[in-house]
């Protein structure tokens, strides 16, 4: 836990927000420093147990201090103005950084700014944060130069730019495993509110969104769980909505036939092919099969000449029995998914039961095999 900044009166400006800021950094493994934007020199006003640990020097000894005690003399100017630059026009900023400890050994970071405004809008602090740290072994001040020579400027140039790469990797799996957990809960609070209705149509309407918004958060939980984020396995996805759907029927009504190619589409289909599916099949499920009736439904997907291949086939009461009639929701949400795909559907009366199929262009170098 991170202890409270030590400051003296006359160093400390009247309304810096100790308590604020100690809870907000106190869990952070990160090494922090708060910049008083408001006195000359930028001086440190707050930082954190981290930054104690990676530097070696006490609170003491950096409280009031221009941050520039950083610096590595002798290392150039231009991270350093950069940084106060970008700090006079309140503006965030992030920079490669070589620093310096107590006991004169160095390290390399990644420097983050961001500025901090009093309910004003006056710019009040700035945040540095230290991240990607690396340290420089037996390093004097010439080996420090000789980075700036070819050959390790491009080394390192590389390694920042795998860095970069790594963290927004880091960055879009979060991003989706929140958009998965939302979606999870969207879920959950639909199916709780239609629990609750009395009005069957209403209830339905409602069961049927959670089970849209479902299908939607499965599809970014494969794409989360996958080695490629890009990618997206529509075998994996078919075989768990499929299966989810009909064993919710009766045990032995309906036999599943997957014909399903283990095939990898870009992740911006990802959305539409999971409404399109869960639509498709959530259809045959629900309305071929009436009162107890039996029989098989069959899904297949590949590759065709032209891109690629779903077909939904059921031998159910076919589409002039089952209920709903042409221009429902489920029917023109269909229509609505198969146009932003650019593809084709055909609906073929079986006698008996119904095949949905639709062709749309796919790249051959975007759909590979998993």
């Amino acid at each position: 836990m991170l202890a409270e900044t030590h400051i003296s009166p006359s160093d400390r400006s009247a309304d810096f927000p100790e308590v604020p800021f100690r809870a907000a950094f106190q869990s952070l493994r990160l090494p922090v420093l708060i910049i008083d934007q408001s006195r000359e020199h930028a001086r440190v006003a707050f930082v954190n147990q981290a930054f104690l640990d990676l530097t070696g020097y006490t609170r003491e000894e950096v409280s009031g201090r221009s941050w520039h005690f950083l610096h590595i003399p002798d290392m150039g100017m231009d991270a350093l103005k950069a940084v106060d630059d970008a700090m006079r026009d309140e503006e965030a900023f992030e920079t490669e950084f070589n620093g310096l400890r107590k006991d004169g050994s160095a390290f390399k970071c990644s420097l983050a700014l961001s500025p901090v405004h009093d309910e004003a809008g006056h710019l009040r602090w700035g945040t540095l944060v230290l991240t990607d740290i690396v340290s420089v072994q037996h390093h004097d001040r010439s080996d420090i130069e000789t980075s700036h020579h070819g050959e390790e400027q491009v080394e390192r140039r590389n390694t920042a730019l795998q860095t970069a790469l790594d963290r927004k990797t880091a960055q879009l799996h979060e991003v989706e495993h929140r958009i998965k957990n939302t979606l999870q809960m969207t879920a959950s609070l639909v199916l709780l509110k239609a629990r609750r209705l009395r009005d069957p149509e209403a209830r339905k309407v409602l069961q049927e969104t959670a089970e849209r918004v479902s299908a939607l958060s499965a599809a970014h939980r494969l794409l989360s769980a996958a080695g490629d984020a890009g990618r997206f396995n529509l075998k994996e996805f078919t075989s768990e909505l499929a299966g989810e759907l009909v064993t919710a029927l009766p045990s032995g009504q309906v036999e599943l036939d997957l014909d399903v190619q283990p095939l990898g589409v870009p992740a911006s289909k990802a959305t539409a092919l999971a409404l399109l599916l869960n639509e498709l099949v959530g259809n045959a499920v629900k309305h071929a099969f009436p009162n107890g009736r039996r029989g098989r439904l069959t899904i297949e997907i590949g590759r065709t000449e032209n891109g690629l291949k779903i077909a939904v086939e059921d031998d159910g009461v076919g589409v002039d029995h089952a209920p709903p009639a042409e221009g429902s929701f489920g029917k023109t949400l269909i229509t609505m998914l198969v146009q932003q795909l650019k593809g084709q559907l055909t609906w073929r009366d079986q006698k008996p039961g119904t095949r949905a199929e639709i062709v749309m262009p796919v790249d051959a170098q975007e759909m590979k095999f998993e």
